[in-house]
C-alpha cells in the first residue's frame, strides 16, 4: 500500500532507485541497504543533506516507489510546503507505516513540539523495526535542536551527504536511465552533446530530456545527434 498526500502530492515519475546515479561508494552501500525490506535488523532512520539539485527529494521518493511496489506501506511529506496544513500531530501514529519519509526537516527544527514528535515517531520506528527516511540543506551536526528528546534520538540517525554529480560520465548515465524509463535510447554521443551545450547541471539537463522527449513522440523519430540538434535550433 502506498500511501501518498492529497491534491497534488503524487510521487513523481522519474523518482526511482533505477533513474538515481550514486557516485559515492558509501552512498551506493545505503541504497542497496534500503533495497532490504524484509531484514527488519536493518532498519533505522537515514539523514540525506546537500545543496538543492543533489537529489534528496528523488531518493525519499524513489524509497517510496521501491516499498510500495513491494506491497508496503509508505508515507511522504514535504514539510516545508507551506499550501499544507501540516502540524507535529501528524506525525503521531505513523511509526506502524513500513516507510516513513520528511522531506525539507530543517524547516521544523527548533520548534520544540516539532522536534518531540520526530523524536517520538524515530524511537518507535526502531522498536518496530520500521524506517525514517530525512531530507534536508544542513548537516546534522549543525541542527539547531532544542529538545532533550531529538538530541538523544539523533544518535540513531546516519547522516549521508549528498554532493551534485559534476563528471560527464555520471551525467550521461544518469540521462540515459531517464530516458530508458521513458521509454526511449540516449546515446552516450547525445549525451556529451547536450552537456556541452548546455551545463553540468543535472536538473538543467533533464528539462532539455524532456523536451526532446516530447519531440520524438510528437515527429515519431528516434534520438539521434541531427534531430536533436535540429529541435533545439528552433
Amino acid at each position: 500500500m502506498l500511501v501518498q498526500l492529497p491534491l497534488k502530492m503524487s510521487l513523481r515519475e522519474d523518482a526511482s532507485f533505477t533513474t538515481f546515479v550514486a557516485c559515492e561508494e558509501s552512498l551506493a552501500w545505503v541504497l542497496s541497504q534500503l533495497q532490504q525490506i524484509e531484514r527488519v535488523q536493518d532498519a533505522g532512520c537515514y539523514y540525506f543533506f546537500g545543496e538543492s539539485g543533489t537529489g534528496k527529494t528523488h531518493l525519499l521518493q524513489g524509497a517510496c516507489r521501491f516499498y510500495g511496489e513491494r506491497q508496503k506501506q509508505s508515507v511522504f511529506f514535504p514539510l516545508a510546503n507551506e499550501s499544507l496544513p501540516l502540524i507535529p500531530d501528524v506525525l503521531q501514529g505513523l511509526e506502524v507505516t513500513d516507510l516513513v519519509c520528511l522531506d525539507d526537516v530543517e524547516s521544523v527544527l527548533g520548534d520544540v513540539q516539532w522536534e518531540n514528535a520526530l523524536a517520538n515517531l524515530l524511537a518507535k520506528s526502531r522498536v518496530l523495526g520500521h524506517r525514517v527516511l530525512l531530507a534536508g540543506q544542513v548537516s546534522l551536526v549543525n541542527w539547531p535542536v532544542k529538545s532533550e528528546s531529538l538530541l538523544r534520538e539523533m544518535l540513531s540517525i546516519v547522516p549521508v551527504p549528498l554532493t551534485p554529480l559534476s563528471e560527464a560520465e555520471d551525467l550521461i548515465l544518469a540521462l540515459k536511465r531517464h530516458a530508458q524509463q521513458r521509454g526511449f535510447e540516449l546515446s552516450v554521443e547525445v549525451g556529451r552533446f547536450l552537456i556541452k551545450r548546455f551545463s553540468h547541471d543535472l536538473q538543467e539537463l533533464l528539462a532539455v530530456l524532456k523536451l526532446l522527449e516530447q519531440a520524438t513522440l510528437v515527429e515519431k523519430r528516434k534520438l539521434t545527434l541531427p534531430f536533436v540538434k535540429d529541435v533545439l535550433v528552433r
